[in-house]
């Protein structure tokens, strides 16, 4: 059945499948969670059981309504995510879903509005938003989506029912690896812990296990000042983690004298104990923060591409590396 399709989230789906047994559900849900963890999947499931026709248990996956739904074709069924490149929620996307929800559902049980990554909703589409959710249209859902709750107006907080949706064990994200990606063993182990509780994040990395996101401080210098820059937010935000991720590694071998036992790039020890003779831990952990300021930068709406550029030097500066000109 799709429920057993969702991996992880056990109490979020407890919850759901209580509000839908006995009839209490709510309004709107905010689903909040790190990304990569599966909110989507779990929203657009949490869409189907509202609007299933088949036999218990709901959704069953057979039904028109669930087959049109996982198709994305389903014309009650509504998704806004930011975009633009500003990749913002504007007031105009806001106003058009709340024109559909207005209308009665064409052939749902109710309507569902799926918004994902609320913080980036614009303070008028915010507020826009806001006036629905207080007066909200009698079918329809709202299910909010976001990686950081307390960015999101806590007027909008306060209309919604907190779902939260914690990151995946290494365990679970070792038997998908293994599944999905033909990892096993202290590989599978090794891209699980370093992905954060992200299945996305561990998909991806297990992807690019033999590229530069797993083997970052491999690379030449000259590679790095002539490799292209990642362009979008989320590619430069992957980026930026893979670097915070080895520089983890690399303080952990140059405060224990060369010991790797403990690092998650198990196979690339050789490499970071030859790093860590000329980088002390003190280096490592000063850079890190300067990446988790970059990172954060990201959040608050700067030039993807600017970013990466200065990651890219705090990097070469952490080698030891100084561009000419």
């Amino acid at each position: 059945m799709a429920w057993n399709d969702v991996i992880g989230h056990e109490l979020a789906k407890r919850i759901w499948q209580s509000h839908l047994a006995t009839g209490r559900v709510a309004n709107a849900y905010l689903l909040a969670g790190p990304d990569g963890i599966g909110k989507r999947r779990l929203a657009f499931e949490m869409a189907k059981a509202l609007n299933c026709t088949g036999a218990e248990p709901r959704p069953c996956d057979a039904c028109s309504a669930c087959r049109s739904i996982a198709r994305g074709a389903h014309p009650d069924i509504h998704y806004l995510v930011p975009e633009g490149s500003s990749d913002e929620i504007r007031i105009d996307d806001v106003r058009s879903l709340i024109g559909r929800v207005a209308l009665r559902p064409f052939n749902a049980k109710r309507q569902v509005a799926i918004l994902d990554r609320v913080e980036r909703l614009t303070e008028e589409a915010a507020n826009s938003l806001l006036k629905v959710l207080e007066e909200p249209p009698g079918a329809t859902t709202f299910l909010l989506l976001t990686p950081q709750a307390s960015s999101c107006l806590p007027t909008i907080l306060s209309r919604c029912q907190m779902i939260r949706c914690q990151p995946l064990s290494i365990s679970t994200l070792a038997q998908l690896l293994t599944r999905q990606a033909a990892c096993e063993g202290p590989r599978a182990q090794a891209i699980a812990r370093m992905s954060g509780g992200s299945a996305a994040r561990a998909l991806a990395l297990a992807k690019q296990a033999e590229g530069e996101r797993a083997q970052a401080g491999e690379l030449s210098a000259e590679h790095w000042m002539e490799r292209p820059l990642p362009e979008t937010r989320h590619e430069v935000g992957e980026w930026i983690e893979a670097l915070l991720h080895w520089l983890r590694d690399l303080a952990f071998v140059a405060a224990l004298d060369g010991d790797a036992r403990h690092v998650i790039h198990r196979e690339s020890a050789e490499a970071l104990c030859r790093q860590a003779r000329r980088i002390d831990a003190e280096r490592c952990v000063e850079a890190a923060f300067e990446f988790l300021q970059l990172r954060e930068s990201l959040d608050h709406f700067a030039n993807p591409r600017l970013v990466a550029a200065l990651a890219r030097e705090r990097w070469l500066n952490v080698q030891g590396v100084r561009r000419e000109g």
